[in-house]
């Protein structure tokens, strides 16, 4: 009785075209340019609300959301 062989056919990996808008990194002076202006707004919401905080603080957060935005 005659043996089947198995074929041999190499399995193809189909590339899924990503639907995630890639977002453009910005260089550092344009990052931190954005991250001083943002921290700054923080600054004056806190002033004018007389919420607790420190410029430290500011810092960060602004940070964080304009890393955020750039998905850093």
């Amino acid at each position: 009785m005659p043996v089947k062989k198995e074929s041999s056919r190499k399995s193809t990996a189909k590339k899924v075209a990503s639907t995630a808008r890639k977002t453009k990194k910005p260089d550092l002076q344009e990052f931190l340019d954005r991250v001083e202006k943002r921290a700054y707004e923080l600054y004056q919401e806190r002033m004018i609300t007389g919420a607790p905080g420190d410029d430290i603080s500011d810092w960060f957060h602004a940070e964080n959301e304009i890393k955020k935005m750039y998905k850093l």
